[in-house]
């Protein structure tokens, strides 16, 4: 037995390096186990056995479904931002608190609650340790340089949140299935990040010059934009409103074509547009705003109430007012403001007039 004995130590001590590296080669699977329970060990004293470790690769939202939501989710960060995500079961966090408060694992399985700040902050020295531990454990492996950098960030609040957040590419997800040592119960660790050939490196990426003016031009030129054509804005009483139906005319004094204002949802003004139709709609045209036309103040008006001068003595000819009553009420729109006060004064028609081009 003793021979035997001193052969075997001859043999280790005469093996070459190499040789026993490749007796007992070093797994992505082993490597990843003893990088949890070091970290679990050391961190929070907590001792687990990790029963086994699956790998897959999947999109964005395939990842996010094979999530449960009673996930304590905590960002995954590089120096480029958030890259993805690491999550903890309730019992992998109970497992935590109660080491940390008690300095035992329950025999009891852990009640089902959200996970809330203090479970965060309890577990941060276990996922740092552990993340922290990861890139040396693996190297060698096919999982090595997957982890390079990584540290963990802030809680993320729900799946959702994470794929608003989260780029769509392919991810690699660890499972890691965990049965915490003096107590019945299993736990769960789960690592989702891109895949090594798609997370780039911050060394990896030359330093471009970037034109500030036209990329903001390119990433917002083709946002939506609401704007509202306001032609004219006036008060009613409320009579008025309820009075109106299909038919009524409403005027608008001093409103043209040209009257048209382009407003923004928050009310303030955009540019002037001219009021048209293309292709059987309404259309707008922006256009500078018209030149302001000058017009006489109010007071300025000629008083109407003043009696027109009777030059011919018709003021009380009963033909004249014959003559004015048989007129159309509708004038036509060249008849000038003149020719409607003589014809209201009950003058003759124009035409029995001289003529006297001094008189204009």
């Amino acid at each position: 037995m003793i021979e035997s004995t001193q052969v075997t130590l001859l043999r280790r001590m005469t093996r070459s390096q190499g040789q026993e590296a490749a007796d007992n080669p070093l797994t992505s699977s082993r490597a990843v186990r003893l990088a949890l329970t070091k970290a679990a060990n050391d961190t929070v004293g907590l001792v687990l056995t990790v029963e086994s470790v699956a790998e897959e690769i999947t999109g964005l939202d395939e990842m996010l479904a094979s999530l449960t939501g009673d996930l304590m989710l905590v960002a995954l960060e590089q120096e480029q931002g958030l890259v993805g995500l690491i999550a903890l079961d309730m019992e992998m966090r109970a497992a935590v608190l109660e080491m940390e408060t008690m300095g035992a694992v329950l025999a009891h399985p852990a009640d089902e609650r959200a996970p809330t700040r203090t479970d965060k902050m309890l577990c941060d020295p276990l996922l740092e340790a552990f993340l922290e531990a990861f890139p040396t454990a693996v190297a060698g492996t096919p999982l090595d340089g997957w982890l390079d950098g990584v540290m963990p960030g802030d809680s993320v609040e729900s799946l959702r949140a994470a794929g608003l957040v989260l780029e769509d590419r392919d991810y690699r997800i660890v499972r890691l299935s965990v049965n915490l040592a003096g107590a019945e119960r299993q736990a769960q660790l789960i690592i989702c990040l891109p895949l090594e050939q798609d997370v780039a490196s911050i060394d990896d990426i030359p330093a471009q010059h970037v034109e500030w003016d036209s990329t903001f031009e390119a990433n917002v030129a083709d946002a939506p934009a609401s704007l509202d054509a306001l032609l004219h804005r006036f008060p009613v009483s409320l009579a008025t409103a309820q009075a109106l139906q299909v038919g009524s005319v409403l005027p608008l004094p001093g409103c043209t074509v040209n009257s048209v204002r382009l407003l923004s949802p928050d009310g303030k003004e955009v540019a002037q547009a001219k009021l048209g139709q293309m292709g059987g709609y309404r259309a707008v045209r922006i256009e500078a705003a018209p030149a302001p036309q000058l017009a006489e103040l109010p007071g300025a008006a000629a008083d109407t109430s003043m009696p027109h001068p009777d030059p011919m003595g018709l003021a009380n000819n009963a033909e004249a007012h014959a003559r004015a009553e048989d007129l159309p009420t509708l004038m036509d729109e060249s008849t000038d403001a003149v020719g409607i006060d003589l014809i209201a004064d009950g003058l003759p028609a124009p035409t029995d007039l001289p003529f006297d081009p001094d008189a204009v």
